[in-house]
């Protein structure tokens, strides 16, 4: 009776499933390359009085590197915290990528060509929380793979 008992938990150990591979390991932006090249196309500020304004970006661009971890905002370097991929059953995006930098600013992301026969650039947001009179900065972004 004894020998049951060990075999026992030896057999569940071996039968347990093998957990799944970080989402990031399977990031769909990583088929058109680990640098992209993001460019802001408007900003819209929202601010405490209960009101939001849309102005111009900031000129230039900035880089998503996925090699060193890091978002490149000249001349600063910000540490990629996490990200990962995600597919929303019955949503008409195909994958979001979402990430989220170590200042707290994110950056979330949909291909424009889910199949990427036509396109690669992939669209989304940059959103930087505030806590003073601005509340947030959204970014309308639009990144392409960088030409290395």
């Amino acid at each position: 009776m004894t020998s049951r008992w060990i075999a026992l938990p030896l057999l569940l150990v071996a039968t347990l499933p093998l957990r799944a591979a970080p989402a990031e390991d399977n990031n769909p932006m990583w088929a058109s390359g680990y640098v992209w090249e993001c460019r802001p196309t408007s900003k819209t500020i929202c601010e405490r009085e209960n009101k939001c304004s849309t102005g111009q970006p900031e000129p230039g661009t900035f880089l998503l590197d996925y090699s060193h971890s890091r978002v490149v905002f000249a001349p600063d370097a910000v540490k990629i915290r996490r990200h990962y991929a995600q597919t929303v059953a019955g949503s008409p995006l195909q994958t979001e990528v979402k990430v989220e930098l170590a200042d707290n600013r994110t950056l979330w992301l949909t291909p424009v060509d889910a199949s990427r026969v036509f396109s690669n650039i992939w669209a989304g947001a940059l959103i930087e929380p505030k806590g003073g009179v601005v509340l947030s900065i959204i970014s309308s972004i639009l990144c392409i793979p960088a030409q290395e």
